[in-house]
């Protein structure tokens, strides 16, 4: 039987029919792929409000990347003029693949009626940094505490130091709680001497009058208050005069890294400590938790710095 070349059209037509059909169905199965991907990845964050300019997703992204880890950290900004937004969020994790979360001001100690269990420090100072999302239970933990000890350390031992904590948010209070654990004779100071006051007795502390800074000759000075953070840049709770050339003075604050407060310091002739060294070591705590993996601290240290530098 004689060939035709119309068969011969018929049978190439056929074959790139197959190719085509082929072809569509591997990007099916890729988009089914990337889409499963998608859902398996995990999901981790920082809550608070203002975040916009969180320095967390920098380090926790470049050590996700790093160590190949199939996730992505986020941030999320919750309105707290809206008191349901919060309790949804945490009540929706399951929901949006949330698998932990870093807690920045206002929420670390109001979060905290949100979780299921806690751990012994983040129960002891009732403030919560860091949330693990684990068989739909939340888990609230304090790296906070640790992550100061260790900036603090870098410096200076801290056994039987005499210590100033400023402030009474989640962060002084974590703060305040392990200076005293690690053997350091802690004071507490506020603006408001009431508040200072039951601090103070909260944790068998004592409290200080601001007129009696000077003369207490600090060996440790730690602000965790907002005073002096952008845009209000020039201010400083305490004053050249008020700090002993021996002190260590560490200020929380990462926008200005060298705050008004550090600048005194300088001017007293104390060492200082900026606000980086602290939130580094506290984010590296964070990265255990929420992979029970030894973190890449000098990648997450890399990275912050080069976004420092580009600010």
């Amino acid at each position: 039987m004689a060939f035709r070349i119309s068969d011969f059209a018929f049978y190439l037509a056929c074959i790139h029919f197959v190719f085509e059909c082929q072809i569509i169905e591997c990007r099916i199965e890729s988009e089914i792929r990337n889409q499963k991907s998608e859902i398996m990845k995990k999901v981790y964050g920082t809550i608070g409000h203002p975040v916009k300019n969180s320095l967390s997703p920098i380090m926790h992204n470049a050590a996700i990347q790093h160590e190949g880890i199939e996730a992505e950290y986020k941030l999320f900004d919750i309105n707290p003029e809206d008191p349901d937004e919060l309790a949804n969020f945490c009540y929706e994790t399951d929901l949006n693949h949330i698998a932990g979360l870093s807690v920045t001001m206002p929420y670390k100690q109001v979060i905290t009626a949100y979780m299921d269990e806690y751990d012994p420090i983040a129960k002891m100072v009732g403030a919560v940094n860091t949330v693990i999302n684990e068989d739909s239970k939340l888990t609230g933990y304090n790296t906070d505490a640790m992550g100061a000890m260790t900036a603090l350390r870098e410096k200076t031992d801290i056994k039987a130091k005499k210590a100033l904590v400023m402030g009474m948010g989640g962060a002084a209070r974590a703060i305040a709680y392990s200076l005293k654990e690690f053997g350091a004779d802690v004071y507490i100071f506020n603006r408001t001497t009431e508040k200072a006051e039951e601090f103070a007795d909260e944790f068998d502390m004592e409290w200080i009058e601001f007129t009696q800074i000077q003369k207490a000759q600090f060996d440790l000075i730690i602000n965790a208050t907002p005073v002096g953070s952008f845009p209000n840049t020039t201010k400083s709770l305490l004053h050249a005069d008020q700090i002993s050339s021996h002190a260590v003075v560490m200020d929380i604050i990462t926008n200005p890294l060298e705050t008004q407060l550090l600048k005194e310091a300088k001017k007293a002739m104390a060492q200082t400590i900026s606000g980086e060294r602290m939130l580094l070591h506290q984010a590296a705590l964070q990265f255990n938790l929420f992979f029970n993996k030894t973190p890449p601290v000098e990648v997450m240290e890399k990275a912050l710095y080069e976004a420092l530098d580009k600010r």
